[in-house]
């Protein structure tokens, strides 16, 4: 379901991102993520491939995260989490809700003028550099069109953070959907900065249905109130969204599977060797975190409120976290603590997976180290 027992050829790129998406924060994230699944690239080339050409893309998505996926699938990643009427606001805009009668605006009238004013400013073929300067150009379009009485509310002091203004505020909150529809994607990062773009999308089909079986596919069994957490999403847009599989489905362990998916249950499958896999990586995605790993101990080790390591996998299990730091350009650090005690063997593949890690980012120098 992950592509993590074998990799595969890089002809088969583009379908892997596309499994159930990349998350791409921090920044690198996806890179990270392909390696452990396809063999013979760098990172410095999967950069090019996103940044240069249009058959990948990275935008706001699932839990208005920046998430890679094949642009051809934007209807699956992008439209498909757009919200109908009463199913507002999600997660990441739920915080702006207060604020709303201060602006004297609905969330929908909101969303309109946000949508519109973005579309203004990332006209194609220009790049805005930096988050704060997308949220002030954005504020300053939408101000354009507020009726005189609205301006000083939209003017006034942001709660949410320093030197911003409530407008401002307001446009950080809907850019996430914003990006489902269309409107905006990441550009070529600029150093440490991103930037941002009018994406090239394939004209919109409903692609809902099959963001909910992709994520069956991958991380069933599972229920309506996980993939409900993993989307993001209010409650109504879920139980929506989750009845559209509701004929392509089978009860098993108390979630449930594809029924196409069923034979996997009973085939002899390859666990994989080692793999370092990154704080975000898909396969630790999945809300059902007893199955990956039952030590509630251990899970508090590997998924944290803030600052997650990496897990080490071998055989299909989790047997350890790790750490990796870049101190310059050319120097990465491997730091991993086991959950026990590591044989020598084990010790080795971890030790060949850390060079191949240092090829793929063109490392000259790594060192591996145990706490």
């Amino acid at each position: 379901m992950h592509h993590l027992a074998e990799r595969v050829s890089r002809s088969r790129l583009f379908d892997i991102v596309g499994t159930i998406g990349m998350q791409n924060s921090p920044p690198g994230a996806w890179e990270q993520a392909v390696f452990n699944r396809v063999r013979g690239v760098t990172a410095a080339e999967l950069r090019h491939v996103l940044e240069e050409g249009n058959a990948l893309c990275q935008a706001w998505s699932f839990r208005g995260a920046p998430v890679v996926f094949p642009s051809r699938d934007s209807n699956v990643f992008l439209d498909a989490l757009i919200a109908e009427k009463g199913e507002e606001p999600w997660i990441y805009t739920a915080g702006l809700v207060p604020s709303l009668d201060k602006l004297g605006l609905d969330y929908a009238t909101l969303l309109a003028l946000v949508v519109d004013a973005t579309g203004g400013v990332l006209q194609p073929g220009v790049t805005v550099v930096g988050k704060t300067q997308l949220d002030t150009l954005v504020a300053k379009q939408v101000e354009e069109q507020l009726p005189v009485t609205q301006i000083a509310a939209w003017q006034n002091p942001s709660p949410y953070g320093a030197n911003q203004t409530l407008g401002q505020a307001a446009v950080s909150f809907m850019l996430r959907p914003a990006s489902f529809l269309g409107q905006v994607a990441f550009g070529p990062r600029r150093g440490q900065t991103p930037t941002f773009i009018h994406p090239t999308l394939p004209p919109a089909v409903d692609g809902a249905r099959e963001l909910v079986r992709r994520f069956v596919h991958a991380y069933g069994p599972t229920n309506r109130q996980e993939f409900t957490k993993w989307l993001g999403s209010s409650t109504a847009q879920g139980k929506r969204l989750w009845r559209l599989i509701k004929q392509e489905v089978t009860q098993v362990n108390g979630g449930v599977m594809l029924t196409e998916d069923l034979p996997a249950l009973t085939e002899l499958h390859s666990l994989g060797g080692v793999r370092l896999l990154g704080p975000h990586d898909p396969f630790l995605d999945a809300n059902g975190r007893d199955l990956l790993l039952a030590d509630k101990q251990k899970q508090r080790q590997v998924w944290r409120t803030v600052g997650n390591p990496g897990a080490v996998l071998n055989q299909g299990q989790i047997v350890g976290s790790w750490r990796q730091q870049r101190k310059q350009r050319d120097k990465l650090t491997i730091t991993v603590t086991p959950f026990s005690p590591f044989s020598s063997e084990l010790k080795k593949e971890i030790a060949a997976e850390a060079q191949d890690y240092a090829d793929f980012l063109r490392v000259t120098d790594h060192e591996l180290t145990y706490n």
